[in-house]
């Protein structure tokens, strides 16, 4: 998964998952997610996570990280994105799809 220099450019809510669109590429996430700042965390679903996500339209990527336990995205103002891979938050299949600007698909 290739999105650093990459630029958040929308945030789409399809019933119970996001997907995060970077000016071509696109992550959808199916597991429960979270922003933190400093020492601050919000999760999906509390009060404020969707006015947290969308205020990171329009930042960098700086670096990804994908673990067995977690995908997290950082970006320029410091806040990141984290979703969990923990086998206990799987609601199906796959934890997240993300597809490339050829159209190409990985699953995790």
């Amino acid at each position: 998964m290739r999105l650093e220099g990459e630029q958040l450019s929308s945030v789409e809510y399809v019933q119970d998952y996001v997907q995060l669109r970077f000016n071509g590429p696109c992550l959808s996430a199916y597991n429960p997610h979270w922003i933190t700042s400093g020492q601050s965390k919000i999760e999906w679903g509390e009060k404020g996570y969707c006015d947290a996500l969308c205020r990171l339209i329009t930042h960098t990527v700086q670096k990804t990280k994908l673990t067995e336990r977690e995908l997290a995205i950082a970006f320029d103002n410091n806040e990141v994105w984290t979703m969990s891979l923990h086998d206990t938050d799987y609601r199906g299949s796959e934890a997240f799809c993300f597809t490339d600007p050829s159209g190409n698909q990985w699953v995790g």
